[in-house]
């Protein structure tokens, strides 16, 4: 028991220092919630798939900052402070969808290979959205992405996304972004971008 104490103490004395030294908010204006989107795609006049790349540009759009170093806030809290983790945004755009009346659910790919570097792999949260009885890859990571166009392939099974997902995921990536952090104070260097970074 004490062994487990001992090691539980070690590790927040590591983690919440990552946590408190999280960089800070820069968003000055833009949507604070979900229902401002919604409301303000309703009023676009947009149908169908146009309406869908719209609301990933404008969801896109919110985010100043890709961060892992805040995935522990809620997808509304990343929407209002403009920094997140797929996760975070593509919630948030699932929710807008859903408001306007598509069929939209989160899935979840342990990996996917894309975003400019086709050696790469990494885990990714997206949207399903189904228009017209077919189903679609929706995904706010870039203001450019189109319906279908996304800017990267799964290459494992898309699992739906569910709670116990967030935190399984969180509970992973959590050793990795506080040892990248603590790496990057102690020899001065910049945190690496996969941590964080200006989009």
């Amino acid at each position: 028991m004490r062994k487990l104490v001992s090691t539980v103490v070690a590790v927040m004395s590591a983690v919440v220092p990552v946590v408190v030294m999280a960089p800070r908010s820069g968003k000055t204006d833009g949507a604070r919630g979900a229902d401002e989107l919604i409301w303000a795609l309703r009023d676009a006049g947009l149908r169908d798939r146009e309406l869908v790349d719209a609301a990933m540009q404008r969801v896109a759009a919110e985010y100043t900052h890709e961060s892992l170093w805040h995935m522990w806030e809620s997808p509304d809290t990343s929407l209002a402070r403009g920094r997140g983790w797929s996760h975070q945004y593509n919630t948030v755009l699932c929710d807008v969808l859903r408001g306007l009346g598509f069929e939209a659910h989160l899935v979840h790919a342990a990996r996917v290979r894309g975003f400019r570097h086709p050696w790469w792999y990494a885990g990714h949260t997206w949207v399903e959205v189904i228009i017209d009885g077919r189903q679609h890859h929706a995904c706010a990571s870039r203001v450019s992405n189109r319906l279908g166009d996304v800017g990267f392939t799964p290459v494992t099974a898309e699992l739906p996304y569910r709670n116990v997902t967030r935190l399984g995921v969180a509970l992973a990536l959590t050793p990795f972004v506080a040892v990248g952090v603590w790496r990057a104070w102690l020899t001065g260097r910049p945190v690496s971008r996969w941590i964080y970074r200006e989009r």
